[in-house]
């Protein structure tokens, strides 16, 4: 959409010249407006190029930073400029409940209300009391100026853009915004003062606001005389109301300092007796230790799980009965969960720090319960999607994905987001399920592919909906999935397809946790730990403006690349003969092996579509194959031309002999060599398959595999190798002199 100037309301001048402006006061402001400038052009040029061009306010002299950033501010709500319809309507007994609660500052402007009043404004002006959401409190005058939100509306900067009343309150000083300063071309015709009102603790908990329409001799010399006067008087009013209030707190906090005071010590005498009873009746097992982390405090239960009394627990140190090398700091910025064993049960524990009345750090508390032991696939069954797999069920023997593994498994145990960034078909959601079982195996895990969703269907996929939200939409309403992984995991594969309008709504919900349907009224605390995956390049996406920069950051907290099968040394050769025992075992048909020719077109060939691709081919070939060896041409015709044109690139030489193979990807720099398949010619055996998981290699094959990995994390240094494989340097030796 492309925006083009439109003048609603009066003129819009400036200030003469390029004369610097004094920003801090707006009374300043309106005095050195001249009839006959362009200033409100400039700033109107100044929002159409942000608009339509993705200009940066900030850096327009004409535009008042709070102004630049609350412009800002109502994009990334989502908010259209040209909407008509503005702010967000509350119910009835949302409003009662409001003015109930705003009920102190109400009767202490009734009598401002009476003066404002008799001035008679009801012609051309509206004023307002306001809350510190935007909720109208009290209005009196034309009423008519605020036709664009109607009754029972609360307007404030995500619902209506750019406010006089919002930034007074976020800035804690009177504001004037007149026509184009507001976001919303719906507000161009209106000039607004408003200045906030503060309590006792310096806190803004409202505002009051005149409005007033513009007009074409708004910058006259009489118009600004009584623009300034408008100003001063509600900052005025704002001004007296606050030091109201601030009387009246003082007096609440006085009385009520008293009040705790003579309570004070009638606490202190009881507080030991009610703790201990407290404790006594808690069924759960509690320990409370002080910082030093010795147990001052012990529940019943506590004692039987370490078979012991409560009085025989106080002053033990707790690391004695909780064995975890971490220590309790560790635990909690970890999540907070430590699992260990007494006399074989598995229990778990729950930390958490104890602060005092000024919020001092004074030690911890300790929640124990039986340990349920997580089974594969603990989430089948329960509301969400399959999560079957662990980190052990990721398949590959390379360094690469060996490395890949222990990152992942060790960002599991936080609570942090996860990005997986990798090419299609190098295993992310396997990633995604194996981090899942081992963060929160009981939980749900649910998964959304942001590039299979239609743009218009995603949000409520992810956010749910309300009944009657739009047609179609189920009688009841139904949960979104991020609702649905409330105790899970949430899994958005493909991030980088998620529509660039639906990623604030997203990065909104990952730093506060709640959510809200689409059509819904309220909002729902959720807890769920996200893991994100993209075969895209993000970073250049926020370049092009396609993706948020403040959505990478959140997501991305921590980041694992999964390497593409090409870089992951001797595994694309492990796969070949996984998925041939894997067909072999389907179908119950004869065993089929790779000729040397076609083992060494594996170990080589770039896989594009990396371990998916490979399987597809290999379960092609064991299909298109006879006599029980596969040979390149049995491979899919696309696979086949690749190597057809690889050998005339080299200059046309004929393909290896069988029993001649070249070296393969599997050979190292020290020369190491990696068998390749056993069975060369027709007739002989493929390796055997296995009830498990793993293709069956010959016990000179694994040696090979482990001395290759040893010496590539040695960097080349046998002695640190040897170390590594647990062997001495001579004996590495004599078996790197026999693989040759």
């Amino acid at each position: 959409m492309h925006l083009t100037r439109k003048r609603k309301g009066g003129a819009m001048d400036d200030v003469a010249g390029t004369k610097e402006l004094d920003y801090a006061s707006d009374l300043q402001l309106i005095k050195s407006m001249h009839e006959d400038d362009s200033f409100w052009d400039r700033i109107f040029d100044a929002k159409l190029d942000f608009l339509n061009n993705g200009g940066d306010p900030r850096q327009a002299g004409c535009v008042r930073p709070e102004i630049a950033e609350s412009w800002i501010n109502s994009r990334n709500f989502g908010l259209s400029p040209d909407q008509p319809d503005l702010g967000e309507y509350i119910t009835e007994q949302a409003y009662e409940e409001t003015l109930a609660e705003n009920a102190e500052i109400v009767a202490a402007a009734k009598s401002l209300i009476r003066n404002i009043e008799s001035l008679n404004l009801q012609n051309d002006y509206m004023f307002e009391l306001l809350d510190v959401n935007g909720t109208p409190l009290v209005q009196i005058g034309n009423l008519w100026l605020h036709r664009f939100a109607g009754p029972n509306y609360q307007c404030n900067e995500s619902n209506m853009g750019t406010n006089a009343h919002t930034l007074c309150m976020r800035h804690k000083k009177p504001f004037v915004l007149i026509g184009p300063e507001h976001y919303c071309f719906a507000l161009h015709g209106l000039i607004a003062c408003a200045a906030p009102i503060i309590d006792q603790f310096g806190a803004s908990v409202g505002a009051l606001a005149l409005t007033q329409p513009t007009s074409d001799e708004l910058l006259s010399t009489a118009n600004k005389k009584i623009l300034i006067h408008a100003m001063s008087l509600v900052s005025s009013l704002a001004i007296t109301l606050s030091d109201q209030l601030r009387i009246s707190g003082y007096d609440a906090q006085l009385a009520e300092t008293e009040s705790r005071y003579s309570k004070a010590s009638l606490e202190a005498q009881r507080y030991e007796t009610i703790s201990q009873n407290l404790m006594n009746t808690v069924k759960d097992g509690i320990l409370i230790c002080d910082a030093e982390d010795t147990i001052s405090l012990a529940t019943p239960e506590a004692a039987r799980i370490f078979k012991t009394s409560p009085e025989e627990l106080l002053g033990t140190n707790v690391n004695a009965l909780i064995n975890d090398s971490r220590t309790f700091e560790e635990v909690i910025e970890q999540g907070g969960h430590s699992t260990f064993d007494v006399d074989g049960m598995p229990l778990e524990a729950k930390i958490s720090r104890i602060y005092g009345g000024d919020h001092d750090f004074e030690g911890y508390i300790i929640a124990l319960k039986e340990a349920k032991r997580a089974t594969l696939g603990a989430s089948r069954g329960k509301l969400g999607d399959a999560a079957d797999i662990t980190f052990k069920d990721i398949l590959g023997k390379s360094y690469q994905i060996t490395k890949a593994k222990k990152l992942a498994s060790r960002f599991a145990r936080s609570r942090e987001n996860i990005l997986l960034s990798g090419e299609s078909g190098t295993g992310k959601e396997l990633f995604a399920q194996a981090i899942h079982n081992q963060a929160c195996p009981e939980g749900p895990f649910m998964s959304i592919n942001c590039a299979a969703i239609p743009p218009r269907l995603i949000e409520s996929e992810l956010f749910g909906y309300e009944s009657g939200s739009f047609t179609g939409a189920e009688r009841g309403g139904k949960p979104g999935k991020i609702e649905l992984a409330d105790g899970g995991t949430l899994f958005l594969d493909e991030i980088g397809d998620m529509p660039l309008e639906l990623q604030a709504t997203l990065l909104r919900v990952l730093e506060n946790k709640r959510i809200i349907r689409v059509g819904g009224k309220s909002y729902k605390q959720i807890d769920f730990r996200l893991v994100a995956a993209t075969n895209q390049n993000l970073p250049k996406l926020v370049s092009q403006h396609q993706f948020r920069e403040d959505l990478l950051y959140r997501i991305s907290v921590l980041t694992v690349d999964l390497p593409p099968l090409r870089d992951r040394v001797g595994d694309a050769l492990y796969f070949a003969r996984y998925f041939l025992n894997e067909c072999h075992t389907k179908t119950g048909n004869g065993k089929v092996s790779l000729s040397n020719e076609a083992s060494q077109f594996v170990s080589t060939y770039a896989w594009p579509g990396n371990v998916r691709q490979l399987k597809h081919a290999i379960y092609s070939a064991y299909y298109t194959c006879e006599n029980g060896v596969i040979y390149i041409d049995d491979f899919p015709s696309y696979i086949a031309q690749a190597s057809d044109l690889r050998s005339s690139e080299e200059g046309g030489a004929a393909a290896p002999a069988d029993d001649a193979a070249a070296p393969s990807q599997n050979e190292s720099s020290s020369a190491i060599k990696v068998p390749d398949e056993q069975a060369a010619a027709p007739g002989a055996e493929a390796p055997a398959a296995t009830s498990g998981t793993l293709p069956t290699l010959s016990l000179k094959e694994l040696e090979g595999i482990a001395i290759n990995e040893a010496i590539m994390q040695a960097d080349g240094n046998i002695a640190a190798a040897a170390a590594i494989l647990d062997i001495s340097k001579a004996t590495l030796y004599r078996k790197l002199k026999e693989s040759q």
